[in-house]
């Protein structure tokens, strides 16, 4: 079996570019397209309705936040100490739509080298100390449209985990000690779990790109005198990064609680491990029922006033008690924010499970022993439609979209087996290497120990076999699956031309060295697209709710093999495989014989019909697994 796969060479691995700036030309072209306000400067600021679009509701942010800031209220009792009649970075006459995705002026420096570029790098090359400044931004392969979530993030498992005060003597349930936080950071440690800054997650949501084994990112709200009593030094023993949340008017001692001074914060500010993010000028309770003005002097006014105070950019908003709708998060955009965090008791959730860049949701500390063993980085980073990546660990995981419940089993090197007679598939695959299996192509059910397939076959272990030339004529058009040791190609079978080996090898220069080929039953992906009906002619009961089996290859390049555990249609399908990362994805013979096998032990709750034909995976020779270190942002 494994002397048909050959060993293969590392593939070409494709790196990300200069991040913050795609991020501003995204979101430009993102808002751009409502450009109506541009004209109507001094129009009245309309009544907000949450119906609207969020194109409509972006458009409409930008005219309430240039209208607060060119005409910004009179400093009241509570606000005279922390406002100034100005915005940052906005030129006064100048229209925001030009200006309020530039970086913060130059009286507010840069705090660090880019911890997006440090992040990526170590991706690639597993070290974080090889970073060369000289060395120009590798080329971007894959970057989601501002503000939506990358398809290949959205896979990922990480989780926010969040803290309020750190004290000594608990006073509310959520308060946590200094010796439970210390234990909670030994515990990650034991775990192997690596606490990843938010420039890091903010690469990883818009690209793809994966994070490390297990990651999570540290958050500390409100900015409580314990976080740096107590936070800020076991950080630095444990050499973990974390985000800070503060809200401005803590910051004047006054409140019930110990608070952090702007001294504390600076030198915090200025740690490496350190990030600090606005949430608010006054933690209102609800964001939601503020007038235009005291939302846009709440998202405003504490970004420029930390970013003042600080020295540093302040890019990143924490909704008060995660509280928000689509007027707010328009206004969080607006204001020039790259992420927001929210928070919901009732629905706390992974990272990718959020909806958009602006609404990530957050798990409670308390939870923190039982989420984290469920962190995963994600796979490796998306390449373009002609690179492979055959050469990562085999994994398996488990999905729900749309309530269909899914086994995918990515990774290693793709191939088939064609056996003797009929097995179910541990049996078939006991005495071979391969770790992980689906059934593949239709077969006939004359007999039930036959082996002969419809359509031609290709395998390592059996060798060519033409199909029968009156069968071959029904399966025009369907994928023609080739597969060889560097590369897959899904082409539309020909009966004339496909039905001999010279036939297949002469398809593309790639499959003159095609070990394994057969006829799949339908693309349910093709080329990054879902299929429509239309695309599945009259294969037989396609849109009816059965158990499916399918495989393709997915945005990083790797094979995966999967079944549904719940009955679904073929459409239905693959509009849920493009949620979850395939590029390409062939439905197999699916219904009675849907088949999974991993390890040597079958993975669907029934017994399947016996099959004589898998596509398989097998390890790869020299697996490169995702980093497990990060570098600190």
């Amino acid at each position: 079996m494994t002397s048909r796969l050959p060993k293969l060479p590392h593939p070409t691995l494709f790196l990300i570019t200069a991040l913050p700036v795609v991020i501003a030309a995204l979101s430009f072209s993102w808002y751009q397209r409502s450009r109506s306000f541009q004209e109507a400067k001094s129009t009245p600021t309309p009544v907000v309705s949450t119906t609207q679009s969020p194109e409509a509701l972006l458009s409409q942010g930008f005219l309430s936040l240039q209208k607060y800031c060119e005409s910004p209220p009179s400093p009241s009792e509570n606000t005279q100490a922390l406002l100034t009649p100005h915005c940052p970075n906005w030129v006064p006459g100048e229209r925001i739509l030009e200006t309020s995705f530039q970086k913060p002026e130059a009286t507010v420096p840069e705090k660090k080298s880019p911890g997006w570029l440090q992040s990526l790098n170590h991706i690639i090359t597993g070290n974080a100390n090889t970073q060369d400044q000289n060395t120009p931004p590798p080329k971007l392969q894959s970057v989601t449209r501002f503000p939506e979530l990358n398809r290949q993030a959205r896979l990922a498992r990480v989780p926010i985990f969040m803290y309020h005060d750190i004290l000594p003597q608990k006073q509310v349930f959520f308060d946590v000690t200094p010796e439970e936080l210390e234990a909670h950071f030994q515990q990650l440690q034991k775990e192997g779990v690596t606490p990843v800054g938010p420039d890091w997650l903010l690469a990883h949501l818009r690209t793809g790109a994966p994070l490390p084994a297990k990651p999570v990112l540290l958050s500390f709200d409100d900015g409580y005198g314990g976080h740096y009593e107590y936070v800020y030094p076991l950080l630095k023993k444990y050499n973990f990064p974390a985000i800070f949340s503060v809200y401005v008017k803590k910051m004047e001692g006054k409140t019930a609680r110990s608070s952090l001074t702007w001294e504390q914060l600076r030198e915090m500010a200025a740690s490496p491990l350190v990030t600090i993010a606005s949430h608010s000028v006054n933690h209102p309770r609800d964001l939601r029922q503020l007038s235009e003005e005291e939302l846009s002097s709440e998202v405003i006014d504490s970004k420029r006033i930390l970013q003042e105070r600080l020295g540093i950019p302040i890019n990143y908003f924490t909704y008060p008690e995660g509280k928000l709708d689509e007027r707010v998060k328009a206004r969080v955009i607006a204001a020039g924010y790259q992420m927001a965090f929210s928070m919901d008791d009732a629905d706390e959730k992974f990272v990718g499970d959020s909806p958009d860049l602006f609404t990530l949701g957050r798990f409670g500390q308390s939870r923190l022993r039982e989420i984290t063993p469920l962190a995963w980085g994600g796979y490796p980073a998306p390449v373009d439609s002609t690179n492979f990546n055959f050469n990562v660990d085999i994994e398996k995981r488990e999905y729900k979209v749309n309530n269909t419940e899914l086994i995918l089993i990515g990774g290693g090197i793709p191939g088939t087996f064609h056996a003797d007679s009929r097995y179910q598939l541990p049996d078939m695959l006991k005495d071979t290497q391969v770790i992980a299996a689906v059934d593949g192509g239709f077969f006939s059910l004359k007999y039930l120990d036959s082996n002969t397939m419809i359509g031609p076959v290709l395998s390592g272990n059996r060798g060519f076999i033409p199909g029968n030339a009156s069968e071959n004529l029904k399966l025009r058009d369907r994928p023609l699956v080739l597969i060889n040791p560097h590369s897959v190609s899904f082409i539309a079978f020909v009966p004339e031309t496909h039905n001999t080996l010279e036939g297949i090898q002469a398809t593309s220069p790639e499959n003159k060295g095609v070990t394994d080929a057969f006829v799949g039953a339908a693309w349910l992906v093709r080329n990054d697209t879902p299929r429509p009906a239309a695309d599945f002619g009259n294969l037989y009961d396609y849109d009816a709710a059965r158990h499916r089996a399918f495989w393709g290859i997915n945005l990083a390049g790797m094979p995966v093999i999967g079944v549904t555990k719940t009955p679904v249609g073929s459409v239905s399908l693959g509009e849920i495989l493009y949620q979850l990362g395939f590029r390409d994805a062939v439905m197999l013979d699916s219904g009675a014989s849907t088949s999974l096998s991993y390890r040597g032990k079958s993975l669907v709750a029934y017994t399947p019909r016996p099959v004589p034909h898998a596509v398989v995976l097998v390890a790869p020779q020299n697996p490169q697994p995702v980093p497990t270190q990060s570098p600190n942002n």
